[in-house]
């Protein structure tokens, strides 16, 4: 990874915790060694400072500041820094000899860029893939105000899971305050002061940085421009005088390594929206074509450029200027989500619509604590400005004439005339359950749930819904989801999912019955002139279709690389015009599972980061249960936590989340999709073998928690006003009965040690809050929580109860269950860093959560005119 220079430490020196396993190799900052964290049993990298780097406790305390900045900085291509630490020099005795400064990182496998690219350049896809990596990994940087200033090949690691930045934004933390290696011949005529002290390699520093002024993100965006020049020719920048291509990639290096920061791409965000859309061609190469070089020349080039502009203007005013053909072209631009606020996400349907005529895009979103609603971007102006009337809302769509549009919110099918501002109730609809709709040229609309049970019908101006279709039951079909007429107002596209597992595509045309387009697992939209728009594996794609025939005609193309998708519910967060107009979320929540004691401390991880749904104990502590996501569903996962062993139980082409372990630890109760809504299966952990619970109920069931004889299960279902909690008898003693059962929504519950009582939230009082009730139920309860509260968990004895309070604190809650039931006042416990999806307290009484790092919802939306534009070059 690194050339040896001067490896100093031996095997089995501890630093702190950090036992050294063997050397790495060195750098200019370091030494850098394999190491064993004791405390967490893993592998890691540690990186010894070089002893030039001596820093004043000034510089000191400015560096460890620093680094605990960047160790919260999580992101798939950025190395993930975990500690930084001071330990005594094991090499010398000497009372005033100073302490080793280090820090701890992720252990990579792999090679540096540089050491790949001195075998020649990657391919073009390559270049594009590890281009918009780094790209995605500065703009996450760049968001938490944080600057690289380093960025180089050598700074690149490549991995089997793509590209990982190293050294990310400690650079100038650690750099002496004067340079001691760069000479006057390898800068430009600049001065370099104490102020301005160069932290950085030359051939890749942007202009400002060797002029001694502050770096900032645009700085990293010159350094981009560099590296993907090297991995497109393995020459460095400014040695070379060849162009790159295709021509697109060449333009967006141009733009990178423009010397004024202003005529730069303005941020990683850019570069990487750019890097998307230059799609590869035949004359796509992997190293640079031999045309006239530019980089040398651009100062003449500008110069002529203007000389020529004043002659041409001086000569064109007297005559009439031609008529120009243009050739459209795309344009993107992105849209941020209101100020301080968060776009709509849910996994059931998606808040993204663009008007017919594709000049307007409304989405639901919300600012601060405010519900969502709708909000409306013309994409001629630069701000969106939300809807009055439109609280609640949740998905949208618009009517054939762009004059209203409709949306569900709470309980209701809604419209609101977009003239008049006023909006109306259309009809009842299920509370707490995705619905998508569309809008039809005889003034029908036809609407159906992520539960597909109908496609339902209804005018638009108000009245009784019926059901137009239905699953044919005996035919396999389970739901029937995203009706969605074709331009013609009249001809419809619904997805079809069956009990087997698979979906389909299919036409209905009236009078001519449902025909068969294409297996499918997303939702689909038209555009003319005859291209469908779906998500595939992540990205967001296209394909030809001939409507004559409801067939799709040649291969997938790729419009993103990236969309908002979840494969389980076939939701795609794209929206398009049949014009051309499209908008989409090219973000997903990044996750990890982390530790925490009862006082909030950190005390590491446990896995790879990823997107998670839940986590449970075993109730010896010795097992934990999971679902990570992969591919758009989430598969099911234990981990010995003796021996730090995961274990994947599922891999289907479906979700799986987990339910309670028996309480012997034998059996883990899960919930699963086969066709239908998520139902409850019992899975041997020793044989694998599953059985179904209890016959499918056609809604929502999710497992909660096993009573502690084993003999009741405690289950939530969907039901018309909300969720419900049911119970269960797993010997077969009786059918599921209701627990807690209201128009209110009744979610997350547990038993209490002894049996005798359950916890669960509800939303009753306007808000969610944790209650207590007994077991069997008696229809009492009492109050927990007194300003909100979800996720309850009992502590191991039953002492105690811990919540997450709705202003982001960890709550405890002294309880007693015996002779009667005793419920002290809540006390926080730590206000947490980051939000927690979810959290289990294990029989220690350490904390186990999920925490969200980056949320999709906060992310820009990326909208994009005239995309079909670019077909023609494929």
């Amino acid at each position: 990874m690194y050339k040896l220079t001067s490896v100093s430490l031996a095997p089995g020196v501890r630093l702190g915790p950090y036992e050294i396993v063997a050397p790495i190799g060195a750098g200019a900052m370091g030494e850098v060694y394999k190491a064993r964290d004791t405390r967490l049993d893993r592998d890691v990298a540690v990186k010894i400072l070089a002893a030039g780097i001596s820093l004043s406790p000034e510089a000191r305390e400015r560096f460890t500041r620093e680094a605990r900045t960047i160790s919260q900085l999580s992101h798939p291509h950025i190395c993930a820094l975990y500690d930084v630490g001071e330990a005594p020099n094991p090499q010398s005795q000497a009372p005033d000899a100073q302490p080793l400064q280090f820090l701890v990182m992720e252990l990579l496998d792999g090679e540096t860029l540089a050491d790949r690219l001195g075998r020649g350049p990657l391919p073009f896809a390559l270049t594009r893939r590890y281009a918009i990596e780094i790209a995605d990994a500065l703009d996450k940087a760049h968001r938490h105000g944080i600057v690289h200033r380093d960025l180089k090949p050598a700074n690149v690691m490549v991995t089997r899971s793509g590209v990982k930045l190293l050294d990310f934004g400690l650079a100038k933390a650690a750099a002496p305050l004067m340079p001691s290696s760069v000479s006057v011949a390898e800068t430009r005529p600049s001065p370099i002061t104490a102020e301005g002290a160069i932290a950085g390699t030359v051939q890749y520093m942007a202009p400002e940085q060797l002029e001694g002024r502050p770096a900032d993100a645009r700085s990293d965006i010159f350094a981009l421009g560099a590296v993907i020049y090297e991995m497109a020719s393995a020459k460095k920048a400014f040695n070379s005088h060849d162009a790159l291509s295709p021509e697109a990639l060449d333009s967006l290096v141009r733009t990178c390594l423009a010397r004024d920061p202003d005529e730069r791409w303005q941020s990683a965000h850019d570069v990487r929206l750019q890097l998307a859309a230059i799609a590869e061609s035949d004359r796509a190469v992997s190293g640079a074509a031999q045309r006239p070089g530019w980089t040398g020349w651009l100062p003449w080039i500008a110069m002529a450029a203007l000389a020529l502009a004043t002659v041409a203007a001086a000569t064109l005013w007297r005559r009439p200027v031609p008529q120009l053909q243009v050739t459209p072209k795309a344009v993107r631009f992105s849209i941020p989500p209101p100020a301080n606020g968060a776009f709509y996400e849910f996994f059931e349907n998606t808040g993204l619509s663009v008007s017919p005529d594709g000049t307007r895009i409304a989405f639901t979103a919300r600012t601060g604590a405010e519900p969502f609603r709708i909000w409306m971007r013309p994409v001629a102006d630069l701000d969106a400005k939300p809807l009055a009337g439109t609280e609640g809302a949740t998905s949208l769509f618009w009517s054939p004439d762009g004059g209203s549009l409709a949306f569900f919110a709470p309980t209701k099918l809604r419209r609101i005339d977009l003239r008049s501002g006023a909006p109306v109730s259309i009809c009842d609809v299920r509370e707490g359950i995705g619905f998508t709709g569309t809008w039809g040229a005889d003034g029908q609309i036809l609407f159906s749930s992520i539960e597909g049970e109908a496609i339902w019908s209804v005018p638009a101006g108000g009245g009784a819904a019926t059901a137009m279709m239905k699953p044919d039951t005996a035919a396999g079909e389970a739901r029937l989801n995203w009706p969605t007429f074709l331009p013609d107002g009249r001809r419809l596209l619904y997805l079809q999912r069956r009990r087997d597992g698979s979906s389909h595509l299919m036409l209905l045309e009236p009078g001519a019955g449902a025909k068969h387009v294409m297996p499918l697992e997303s939702s689909a939209q038209y555009v003319e002139p005859g291209y469908l728009v779906f998500a595939a594996e992540g990205a967001l794609v296209g394909q030809r279709f001939d409507l004559s025939r409801a067939a799709v005609t040649g291969a997938p193309f790729s419009i993103a690389d990236a969309v908002g998708y979840f494969r389980t519910t076939t939701v795609a967060r794209f929206a398009v015009s049949p014009t051309g107009t499209l908008v989409y979320s090219a973000h997903n929540d990044t996750q990890h599972l982390g530790w925490f004691s009862r006082a909030g401390r950190d005390e590491g991880t446990l896995g790879t980061p990823g997107q998670y749904q839940r986590v449970r104990f075993s109730a010896d502590g010795r097992q934990l249960a999971f679902s990570r996501e992969r591919a758009g569903q989430m598969d099911l996962w234990t981990t010995d936590l003796e021996r730090q062993i995961e274990t994947r139980l599922t891999s289907r082409q479906s979700s799986e989340n987990p339910g309670p372990f028996m309480p012997d630890g034998r059996s883990l109760f899960f919930d699963g999709t086969v066709g239908g809504p998520p139902q409850i299966f019992l899975k041997n952990l020793a044989t694998g073998e599953e059985k179904s619970v209890m016959a499918p109920s056609g809604t929502l069931q999710e497992s909660q928690d096993v009573s502690p004889d084993g003999r009741t299960l405690l289950f939530t279902q969907r039901a018309v006003s909300g969720f419900d909690i049911w119970r269960f008898p797993l010997d077969g003693s009786g059918p599921a009965a209701p627990v807690a059962a209201s128009q209110f929504d009744e979610l997350v519950a547990r038993f209490s040690p002894d049996g005798r009582f359950i916890s669960f939230q509800s939303n009753a009082s306007g808000r969610s809050e944790i209650y207590i009730a007994p077991f069997p139920p008696t229809g009492g309860q009492v109050r927990v929580s007194t300003e909100g509260g979800r996720q309850a968990r009992w502590s191991s004895d039953g002492r105690e109860i811990l919540y997450l309070s709705a202003d982001g604190r960890v709550m405890a809650v002294p309880v007693r269950t015996v002779p009667v039931l005793s419920v002290g006042t809540p006390v926080p416990l730590f206000e947490l860093k980051r939000p927690w999806v979810a959290f289990d307290l294990s029989s220690t009484g350490r904390l186990l959560a999920i925490v969200r790092e980056t949320n999709a919802a906060e992310q820009p939306l990326t909208a994009v005119l005239n995309w079909t534009a670019e077909l023609a070059a494929r």
